[in-house]
């Protein structure tokens, strides 16, 4: 029997590349919020949306960077 094959870097990445995925679609969101009125308008809601998208993408590419440094070594 041979030995299963290690998972693919796109399988072991899937968390991060899902986190910034994720992160993109909020950032849309808070443009959505932001310009609502045709111009800019920081409502609560905006930064709501600015700042979780912020933290998810922060954490989504410290996961990626993990993992591409794990696999370089």
């Amino acid at each position: 029997m041979s030995a299963p094959r290690p998972p693919s870097l796109i399988r072991r990445c899937a968390l991060g590349i899902w986190l910034c995925g994720i992160a993109l679609m909020g950032v849309v969101e808070f443009r959505r919020y932001a310009l609502a009125g045709g111009e800019l308008s920081m409502t609560p809601v905006a930064w709501m949306w600015l700042a979780g998208s912020t933290v998810t993408g922060v954490v989504g590419i410290a996961l990626l960077v993990r993992e591409l440094r794990r696999h370089r070594r």
